[in-house]
C-alpha cells in the first residue's frame, strides 16, 4: 500500500523527473535515509526507478535495470519460458535476445541437449554456460546497465549466420507504435537477428501490452508469435493490435 509520503513523491516526480535524493528530501521536509526507504518500496512495486542517486516515474527514455526487472513479475515470465523452451526442437539453432524472460528461457534449456544458442546477452550466455548447449557470444561493444553486446561489430557478427528462430524480448507492444525497447543500440542488435531468422517469436508478459518505448523494433508483421499471459486477453483487447499472426496464451 503506497503511504500519503509515498503519493507526494509520485506527485512530485509527475512535476519533474529525474530528482535527485536531496531535491525530495529537502521537498518532504525528512531525511534522505527516509526518502531512500520510501524509493525502496515504490521501486519494489515498480513505481520509480532509481538510477545513480536520481529516481525518476518510468517512461520512454528511461530503461529500467536489469535487477530491477528481473524481480518483476516473475512467475509471468517463467510460464512464458517455459512454453517457448518446449517449442524449440532438438538440432535447432536458436538466437536468444537481451533481458529477464530470456535470462528465464535460457534457464529452461539448461536440460536440454543438442541445441546451439546464439545470443549478445552475457546474463544468457553466463546462464547457459552450465548446460551442454553450444553457446556462441556475440562479439562487439558492452553496454553495462544491461550486460549486452551492441555495435557495428555486434550486428556484423550477426549478418554472417542464419537461424531457425529468434526469441524476441520488447519493453512494449501497441497497435499505434507497434513492438518497442527503450535502447537504440540493443534495437540494431534485435533488428539484425530478425533478418537473418526463419521465425521470429515475441516474448511479452502481460505488463508489455499498450506500453510504449523509445524506439520501434520492427512491423507486427515480422513477428510471427506472440507468446503472452493467458491474463493478458482479460485486460488488454488483444484484437485491437490487429495482428495477423499467432497468439499464444500460457
Amino acid at each position: 500500500m503506497v503511504s500519503a509520503r509515498s503519493e507526494e513523491i509520485l506527485r512530485l516526480l509527475s512535476v519533474k523527473t529525474p530528482m535527485t535524493i536531496e531535491e525530495l528530501a529537502f521537498r518532504l521536509s525528512v531525511s534522505e535515509v527516509t526518502v531512500r526507504r520510501d524509493l525502496a518500496e515504490l521501486e519494489e512495486e515498480g513505481l520509480v526507478i532509481r538510477q545513480r542517486g536520481r529516481v525518476a516515474l518510468p517512461g520512454l527514455g528511461i530503461e529500467p535495470m536489469f535487477v530491477q526487472r528481473q524481480k518483476k513479475n516473475a512467475d509471468l515470465k517463467k510460464r512464458i519460458a517455459r512454453y517457448a523452451a518446449g517449442q524449440i526442437a532438438d538440432g535447432e539453432v536458436v538466437a536468444l535476445d537481451v533481458g529477464t524472460t530470456c535470462a528465464e528461457l535460457a534457464r529452461e534449456l539448461l536440460k536440454r541437449r543438442n541445441i546451439t544458442v546464439f545470443t549478445a546477452s552475457f546474463q544468457v550466455a553466463s546462464i547457459l554456460s552450465r548446460s551442454s548447449l553450444s553457446v556462441y557470444l556475440i562479439g562487439g561493444f558492452l553496454r553495462k546497465s544491461e550486460m549486452s553486446m551492441v555495435g557495428p561489430i555486434a550486428t556484423e557478427t550477426i549478418n554472417k549466420f542464419n537461424f531457425d528462430r529468434f526469441c524476441l524480448g520488447l519493453s512494449g507492444i501497441s497497435k499505434q507504435e507497434g513492438p518497442t525497447d527503450y535502447n537504440l543500440e540493443d534495437v540494431e542488435v534485435k533488428k539484425a537477428f530478425i533478418r537473418r531468422s526463419k521465425k521470429v517469436v515475441a516474448l511479452v508478459d502481460k505488463t508489455k501490452f499498450g506500453q510504449s518505448g523509445l524506439v520501434k523494433v520492427c512491423g507486427l508483421e515480422e513477428i510471427h508469435e506472440i507468446v503472452t499471459n493467458r491474463e493478458t486477453a482479460e485486460e488488454y483487447p488483444l484484437e485491437d493490435l490487429d495482428y495477423a499472426g499467432k497468439i499464444t496464451l500460457v
